[in-house]
């Protein structure tokens, strides 16, 4: 850890396993953030488009688990991006009190760029580690994650 810079914590932290996890997700963020920014979307937006992408007419509830974020937030984001015009709620076929969310045009190619922008960010950061000790990093976090889930939350 020698010359490493790390904003002010208690003695020891840094050595924290957790410390650091949260961290590099932090500083990562703030680059997504940073870059995102010009594209008038945060991160949350980006991810929410993303999910829209792959999974056409998600649920706010669909939204809530693959997001992990609250049903409050889910809301938010998803007014807010219906407002930008970049998705629509439609009726749910079988249950009318439920809105499928699709992306529009529009939303589909500000995710295009907002995934370009991102994946550049995720390959400079990959470029620290060889593939072999991503993969042994990936794999000791899976490792965490499964310690840490409730046995009955099929997350």
């Amino acid at each position: 850890m020698g010359s490493e810079v790390y904003p002010v914590c208690l003695p020891r932290e840094e050595e924290s396993t957790m410390y650091l996890i949260k961290w590099i997700f932090t500083t990562v963020r703030r680059e997504i953030e940073a870059a995102l920014r010009p594209l008038g979307l945060t991160s949350s937006q980006s991810q929410t488009l993303y999910v829209l992408a792959m999974s056409p007419g998600v649920t706010n509830t669909d939204l809530e688990k693959l997001l992990l974020i609250d049903k409050s937030s889910v809301t938010s984001l998803v007014n807010g991006i219906v407002k930008k015009s970049w998705a629509v709620r439609q009726s749910h076929p079988e249950d009318a009190r439920m809105k499928q969310i699709y992306l529009t045009e529009e939303g589909l190619k500000i995710h295009k760029v907002a995934e370009h922008t991102i994946e550049q960010i995720k390959s400079s950061v990959g470029e620290t580690l060889s593939t072999s000790e991503s993969e042994t990093l990936r794999g000791l976090l899976k490792k965490i994650l499964r310690d840490y889930r409730p046995a009955n939350t099929g997350a």
